[in-house]
């Protein structure tokens, strides 16, 4: 529908911007390069439930990119203590198993981000 379609254009294009303004050069041309992948891959995705959850994942996402963003900003201005965690990402749990798609798609990020530290 046209306001799905909307709706995915506005958390895509949120998403790049804050990628543009909370992240490192480094992890921005990685995160950009995936978010226009999985876009690009879901683009042709007709059930509710999927798309459900695909936007969802990605709005927690976002919300987590804008908080570590802020947190970073407000360390910097010295509104918080500088040993308050700003760090990206989380540690995943050493019992935790990937499933295989979750495996290639990791595998993927770990060739993409040896490509972009190679400067390519």
């Amino acid at each position: 529908t046209m306001s799905g379609r909307s709706a995915a254009l506005s958390l895509y294009r949120s998403l790049l911007r804050s990628h543009a303004k909370c992240l490192p050069p480094n992890m921005r041309q990685l995160g950009d390069s995936y978010i226009k992948s999985e876009f690009r891959l879901h683009r042709s995705v007709t059930q509710p439930e999927q798309l459900e959850k695909f936007f969802a994942e990605w709005g927690v996402y976002l919300d987590h990119i804008n908080t570590s963003g802020r947190a970073r900003d407000a360390v910097a201005t010295g509104a918080l203590e500088s040993d308050y965690s700003t760090k990206m990402g989380t540690n995943l749990p050493t019992d935790s198993t990937l499933n295989e798609e979750q495996q290639e798609k990791l595998e993927e990020l770990r060739e993409e981000a040896i490509k972009l530290g190679k400067g390519g």
